[in-house]
């Protein structure tokens, strides 16, 4: 069953320009990682595109970092993120029961 879907494109716009914003992209920047042209975006952000095909669409969700339902205004925000990198790893410490034994000094073996 299909649904008719009118799309805001005065939100859409609002949207990208937030979103764009908040990446601390410029309209150029945008253009060039989305493969869209610098007056695609202007005419979106201010309002005045009455259409956008999907390929722009979906090109400027993934370079923004969302999905299109979340540009179109028809789903709740799900940022694509990379896990956060691990804190530096901790150097080992003896426990308890390995501190009572005295530690071995190293020796090399001999060779030959």
């Amino acid at each position: 069953m299909l649904v008719a879907l009118s799309i805001d494109m005065r939100a859409l716009g609002e949207r990208v320009l937030v979103l764009r914003r908040r990446l601390e992209l410029s309209q150029q920047a945008l253009a060039r990682q989305a493969e869209v042209d610098v007056m695609t975006i202007s005419r979106l952000e201010r309002g005045m595109k009455k259409r956008l095909e999907i390929l722009p669409l979906a090109r400027l969700a993934q370079a923004l970092g969302v999905t299109t339902d979340h540009l179109l205004g028809v789903d709740t925000p799900r940022r694509r993120t990379t896990p956060a990198p691990l804190p530096p790893r901790q150097p080992r410490t003896r426990t308890r029961r390995q501190s009572a034994v005295p530690a071995r000094p190293r020796t090399t073996a001999p060779v030959g």
